[in-house]
């Protein structure tokens, strides 16, 4: 099993998304943040399918981080219960993990 990690949450907006990704980067507990800007979210509301916009995050970390991770966007996001998706995954090749790990390496 690898000890990397992929972590979706969403805002709304795309300015607090960038913001809360340049945090937790200077914090240090995530590798990278990934915007898909103005996905719709479909749902069910009060017996009506309602169809909204916001913006999916993916973040890249390490697992030991996690708990960091789920702390900071549980106090800092706007939503009284914000979407928070852990998988754990492999980031692919080894190259690229290699490369992450060397940008890591000398931006600490």
């Amino acid at each position: 099993m690898s000890d990397d990690i992929i972590v979706f949450t969403t805002f709304g907006d795309r300015d607090m998304a960038e913001e809360h990704i340049s945090v937790m980067l200077e914090q240090g507990i995530i590798k990278s943040g990934t915007i898909f800007p103005e996905v719709e979210l479909v749902y069910m509301w009060d017996g009506k399918i309602t169809v909204d916009t916001e913006n999916k995050i993916l973040l890249k970390a390490d697992a030991s981080h996690y708990p960091e991770i789920e702390e900071y966007i549980m106090k800092k996001h706007p939503y009284i219960a914000p979407e928070i998706i852990k998988l754990d995954v492999s980031f692919g090749s080894a190259g690229y993990k290699a490369f992450i790990a060397e940008k890591i390496k000398k931006n600490s």
